[in-house]
């Protein structure tokens, strides 16, 4: 008589345990990557905006008008913008969906609100024109530092 071969059912039941325990291990390191990622990508946009505004304010200074750059010349869409693609970058920082209160109290002066109207329109800046500072209007924190997004 042949005898078969095969795995049983313990030896299958063994490794569907096995591979449980291990996605059960992997899944929490995986979530905390994405939030790097996102804490990252909101980082590197708001210093790639703040360092648009630094090279117009220093254009503007040597053409003998030291002047940060206004609302409007940040979201220009015809070309008479700062910024290269003709649109100010997206904000990665809208968590939940939808814009929060504005907390003017993390920018000085002067606020103004500045919504992203090429994309969902619920994302968006304050931008101070007087001092050229600009913030994520998200007061939710940012998950890797635990700082809210509006203090970056």
């Amino acid at each position: 008589m042949k005898r078969e071969k095969g795995f049983t059912l313990i030896e299958l039941v063994m490794v569907i345990v096995i591979l449980g325990i291990l996605a059960a291990v992997a899944m929490p390191k995986y979530v905390n990557m994405q939030d790097e990622a996102k804490s990252a990508a909101a980082k590197g946009v708001i210093g790639t905006v703040r360092s648009a505004i630094a090279i117009q304010y220093a254009k503007n200074a040597l053409a003998g008008n030291a002047t940060f750059p206004t609302g409007a010349e940040l979201v220009a869409t015809d070309g008479t913008g700062i910024f290269a693609e003709n649109k100010m970058p997206d904000s990665p920082v809208d968590l939940s969906g939808n814009l929060n209160t504005v907390d003017s109290t993390s920018v000085t002066g002067a606020n103004t609100l500045i919504t992203d109207a090429d994309c969902d329109g619920s994302t968006a800046y304050v931008y101070n024109q007087d001092s050229g500072e600009i913030r994520f209007s998200n007061t939710q924190q940012d998950p890797v530092t635990l700082k809210k997004w509006n203090q970056f």
